[in-house]
């Protein structure tokens, strides 16, 4: 039998710093285009720039803003889950639990929420009506 559990609240942390520039970036977009209000986008646009907003996806903050949830998700998802699995001649025993780790969950479902909102914005806004 094999056990295979992750234990470490630095890595929930850096999960946590991974999601939070996408959430940064979301809010101010939210703030400017749906709101109105120019401010927060507005300071933080020159920064955004420099770290190559503005550029394709490659090796800038593009890559941070699109993928930061996905691997914060993975990290936390790795703490939490409790994989066992059994080899016998007559059976395959495979048992997985979700250990009750509050901080790594909750990680879990914001980064989730985080990636829902960006494919709903990927969906809405790639919508071909016709």
């Amino acid at each position: 039998m094999e056990t295979t559990t992750f234990k470490n609240k630095g890595m929930t942390v850096a999960a946590l710093l991974l999601v939070l520039p996408t959430v940064y970036f979301i809010l101010i977009s939210i703030l400017k285009y749906g709101l109105g209000v120019d401010g927060p986008f507005d300071s933080a646009r020159p920064i955004l720039e420099s770290m190559g907003i503005q550029d394709s996806l490659g090796w800038n903050i593009n890559l941070l803003i699109l993928f930061g949830p996905l691997i914060a998700f993975l990290l936390c998802i790795i703490q939490v889950l409790n994989i066992k699995w059994h080899f016998t001649s007559e059976s395959f025993l495979f048992n997985l639990s979700i250990k009750k780790k509050w901080f790594p969950l909750s990680v879990i479902i914001f980064s989730a929420g985080v990636l829902a909102i960006l494919v709903f914005y990927f969906l809405v806004e790639n919508y071909q009506h016709s």
